[in-house]
């Protein structure tokens, strides 16, 4: 029996439920349809927009609108629209974050509890909290500064989105590297718990399945209030995004403004 189907019997079922966990807001991203067009800049309130053709679009805590350095008069209908478009986001790069925190936790938890069943109290256990530690504080670094503002600055990213997908590629990357680094370990572990069931594969799978179903279970209601909250995101995005369009069709010098791209689904009522 190959490596590979050892190390999947005895640890896909438990992170099987991992979709549901996962800490990147590119699950958000797909639930939402969106994509990302330009870069956006947020902290202590000013919210600024470098848009394809160059143009610098700014609105401050006030809702004061610039393009490229240069006030911009608004009429009431217009100004209506950039408030919607600066609370939504207001209210979305928090939730963002915040969504991004509560899945590292769980994410934690999830994979913590897998191994710790097939090694018990082990020295990967601690390589996995470090790791976990680590992402925390890459997520606190990167989008907060020492005061504890928020600090979103998207020209910093590898990737386009509305945050860096490289994350969810770092994450993984991380937790191959530990179980590559630990295949020994996970092997002899795997086939103690076999010899237990008198060798009987069939009998360990199903063993697993049902243990990782009950992680699962006892994960699920984290998880589900999760998934309320990338629904709540999606929701706010989505206003925002309407409200981008109407700015871009009312409003001298945003013709190119399309930072949001989000599969709208019926007409938004605002």
């Amino acid at each position: 029996m190959s490596k590979k189907l050892l190390l999947s019997v005895a640890v896909s079922s438990a992170l099987m439920s991992g979709h549901a966990l996962a800490h990147d807001t590119s699950s958000i991203n797909d639930g939402c349809d969106m994509e990302l067009d330009g870069h956006i800049q947020y902290y202590q309130g000013d919210l600024t927009v470098k848009m394809d053709n160059g143009s610098v679009m700014t609105i401050d805590s006030y809702h004061n609108m610039t393009i490229n350095g240069e006030p911009v008069s608004l009429n009431r209908e217009q100004q209506h629209w950039v408030s919607e478009y600066y609370n939504n986001i207001d209210i979305a790069i928090p939730m963002t974050l915040n969504i991004a925190s509560e899945g590292l936790e769980i994410a934690n938890v999830a994979v913590t509890e897998v191994f710790t069943e097939l090694l018990g109290t082990d020295q990967m256990g601690d390589d996995f909290s470090a790791l976990f530690d680590s992402l925390e504080t890459k997520l606190n670094t990167s989008f907060y500064d020492e005061a504890g503002n928020i600090r979103v600055d998207s020209t910093k990213f590898d990737e386009p989105g509305w945050f860096d997908e490289s994350w969810e590629q770092e994450f993984e990357a991380q937790i191959e590297s530990l179980i590559s680094e630990s295949m020994g370990r996970i092997l002899i572990a795997v086939g103690t718990q076999m010899l237990w069931e008198g060798g009987d594969m069939t009998e360990f799978e199903q063993k697993m399945e049902r243990w990782g179903e009950d992680l699962e279970y006892r994960l699920e209601s984290q998880a589900a209030a999760l998934e309320e909250k990338g629904e709540a995101l999606c929701k706010v995005l989505k206003q925002a995004d309407f409200a981008e369009g109407k700015m871009q069709a009312s409003i001298s010098g945003l013709d190119d403004l399309n930072l949001l791209d989000i599969d709208q689904h019926g007409e938004m009522d605002m």
